[in-house]
C-alpha cells in the first residue's frame, strides 16, 4: 500500500516525501537521477525494495527537487541547495540522525550531507559513487544525445540494455514501464541538468570531511 505523500517546504520548492516503517533507526534512500513517488508503488519493483528496508529501518522516501512530484522550482539547483532539501525531509519526518542511502548521483548529495551534518549521520550506504568528474572525450556528445533522445522509447530501450540488460531482455512489458519511469521522473531538460552535474562533480575535497561508517557497494562488471 502506498504510504501518505507529504511536502517539506525547501528554500521555496516543495519537496515530496514519505514515511514507512518503525525501526529503531531511521534510513532515507537518496535515490538515483530520476523517481516518483507515485509511480513507483505501482511497479513491479519498486515496493519490494522499499518494503523490504521498511522491515528493518524507519524508512524515508522522497523526490528530489526536479524530479517526480517534488517542484522544479526555476533552474537547476547546486549540489549545496539539493543537499539541504535532504535535510529539510529529516526535519519534516522527525528524524534527527539517520544511515543515509545513495544510489548513482545520489550518492553525491548523501556524501555532501554526511561531511556538513556528522551528528545527523548515522552511516552511509553508497551504490556506485563516482568520486571524481567525467573528462571523457565523448561526454559532451553523450550529453547531447541524451537531451535530444530523452523520452523517445529509442533512447530509453538503448539507456536500459547498457544500464541493466537481465530488464531489457525480459520484453517489451518492461521496456515499456523503464520508459514511462524516465519520463515521469524526469524532464528532458531536467535530465540533461542532472546528469551534466553529475559528471562535473569533484567530491574529492568532500570526502576527507566524512566520519560516519561507510559502506560502498559496486555492482560486478
Amino acid at each position: 500500500m502506498q504510504p501518505e505523500i507529504r511536502y517539506a517546504r525547501s528554500s521555496g520548492a516543495a519537496i515530496a516525501y514519505q514515511v514507512l516503517g518503525d525501526g529503531e533507526t531511521g534510513l532515507v534512500f537518496v535515490p538515483d537521477f530520476g523517481s516518483n513517488l507515485v509511480y513507483a508503488w505501482q511497479s513491479r519493483y519498486w515496493p519490494d525494495f522499499y518494503e523490504d528496508l521498511a522491515r528493518r529501518f524507519r524508512l524515508i522516501l522522497f523526490d528530489k527537487r526536479g524530479t517526480g512530484i517534488s517542484d522544479r522550482h526555476g533552474e537547476f539547483a547546486t549540489l549545496e541547495t539539493r543537499m539541504e532539501d535532504l535535510r529539510t525531509v529529516l526535519d519534516a519526518a522527525g528524524s534527527a540522525e539517520a544511515v543515509i542511502l545513495g544510489a548513482n548521483d545520489g550518492c553525491a548529495m548523501a556524501v555532501l550531507f554526511a561531511a556538513t551534518y556528522p551528528e545527523r549521520t548515522r552511516a552511509l550506504a553508497l551504490f556506485h559513487p563516482i568520486a571524481i568528474p567525467d573528462t571523457s572525450p565523448d561526454r559532451d556528445e553523450e550529453l547531447r544525445r541524451l537531451r535530444e533522445g530523452w523520452g523517445t522509447q529509442e533512447y530509453m530501450d538503448e539507456l536500459l540494455q547498457s544500464a541493466s540488460p537481465t530488464l531489457y531482455a525480459r520484453g517489451e512489458q518492461d521496456r515499456l514501464w523503464f520508459a514511462n519511469w524516465e519520463r515521469v521522473s524526469l524532464s528532458p531538460a531536467f535530465a540533461y541538468a542532472l546528469n551534466r552535474a553529475h559528471a562535473e562533480t569533484d567530491l574529492r575535497p568532500v570526502m576527507p570531511a566524512v566520519r560516519a561508517p561507510t559502506l560502498i557497494l559496486y555492482r560486478h562488471g
